[in-house]
């Protein structure tokens, strides 16, 4: 018997989840200084995290196990968001917690509308659940109709939706929304990027119990190396993944951030507005060139179809340059190149950089 006879052989055709690198990996690959690097290709905070909120990071008590039932925490986030407490559960990151609803639903079958956010696809065949995706229509919008006949025909239990899309940075139409809570499965609606742009759809779980929204303080709080996320559900299911959750889930330096970028979040928000207008910046300097058409977004990134020349070329191109921008080598995005919104010289560098390849 082999080391391979004793593993799982569903997981032999498993697609692998292509994740960014930190900037010093990057930098040594390149061959260049951090200091150099344009990182525009993860949807990161590049201004990082206010002061106070690194300081309450640094005085967390390591030696202490964080608290199992996330009580300060999930007071704070139900304030956040306006719902109770009982509502809420933290995770490392958004990732834990669709993790911890597959596992929950335990469904034969996971439908995912795509161009799409990876960690769904990956996580459900880890889980054991048949990804099932969808293509989205011409404009990205939701192709409702074949998505409730997949759930039907296929006993899928739980649907994945991004508001807004990653990463193709539209929003998630409400009436598309409710169509879909009709159906016997429960829905997620993964706002990430919420808070740059879009109408939370959290107010609709008081109407509809199958119904689980996902947040992060990656993007907004710029924490996304200290991976802290939640979801907010009705109460009830809310209890049932708290009760399948590992126990200290969230680390006491993720939670002691978390309440402190909650605590000065009036002065987050100044950076939030900030990541918007170069996001629209970005998008008008880069539309100028002519061979670059974003499509609209609301996120804190771009889309843009690339005309005229292979997207993967410009995107390797860019990289010889020291910057960063995300391709996908999949036929439904291979035309595109996903562009962060960072900070004005962020911005320079790039349209300089695109200047050169015209």
């Amino acid at each position: 018997m082999t080391l391979r006879d004793l593993l799982r052989p569903d997981l032999d055709d498993l697609e692998d989840y292509v994740p960014v690198k930190p900037y010093d990996v990057l930098a040594a690959e390149l061959g260049v200084p951090v200091e150099r690097l344009v990182k525009l290709d993860a949807n990161e905070n590049l201004y990082g995290p206010l002061p106070a909120v690194r300081a309450a990071a640094a005085a967390a008590d390591l030696h202490i196990y964080p608290d199992p039932g996330q009580t300060r925490l999930r007071a704070a986030i139900a304030d956040y968001v306006q719902v109770d407490p009982a509502q809420v559960v933290a995770g490392a990151g958004a990732d834990d917690l669709i993790d911890i609803i597959i596992r929950l639903v335990d469904p034969p079958a996971v439908v995912v509308p795509t161009p799409a956010f990876g960690m769904y696809r990956f996580l459900a065949k880890v889980a054991g659940a048949t990804p099932i995706e969808i293509r989205r229509r011409p404009n990205f919008d939701l192709d409702v109709v074949a998505i409730r006949h997949a759930v039907q025909e296929t006993g899928a239990r739980l649907v994945f939706l991004t508001h807004p899309n990653n990463p193709t940075g539209n929003p998630l139409q409400i009436a598309e929304l409710e169509a879909l809570l009709s159906l016997d499965a429960i829905v997620v609606v993964d706002e990430a990027y919420i808070e740059f742009g879009g109408r939370t759809v959290v107010p609709l779980i008081r109407h509809h119990p199958n119904l689980v929204v996902l947040r992060t303080f990656s993007k907004w709080a710029a924490l996304a190396g200290l991976r802290v996320g939640y979801s907010v559900s009705s109460p009830e299911l809310a209890a049932e993944m708290m009760r399948i959750k590992q126990p200290y889930n969230v680390n006491v330096a993720a939670e002691a951030a978390a309440l402190a970028a909650l605590e000065h979040r009036a002065e987050i928000a100044k950076t939030i507005a900030a990541i918007v207008a170069e996001r629209e910046r970005m998008t008008r300097l880069v539309a100028g060139l002519g061979w670059l058409e974003p499509l609209p977004s609301v996120a804190n990134f771009v889309l843009f179809a690339v005309h005229g020349r292979p997207a993967r070329e410009i995107a390797a191109s860019l990289r010889q340059r020291g910057i960063l921008v995300r391709y996908y080598d999949r036929p439904d995005l291979a035309g595109h190149l996903r562009i962060s919104a960072g900070r004005p010289a962020d911005t320079d560098a790039l349209v300089t950089a695109l200047q050169e390849l015209s």
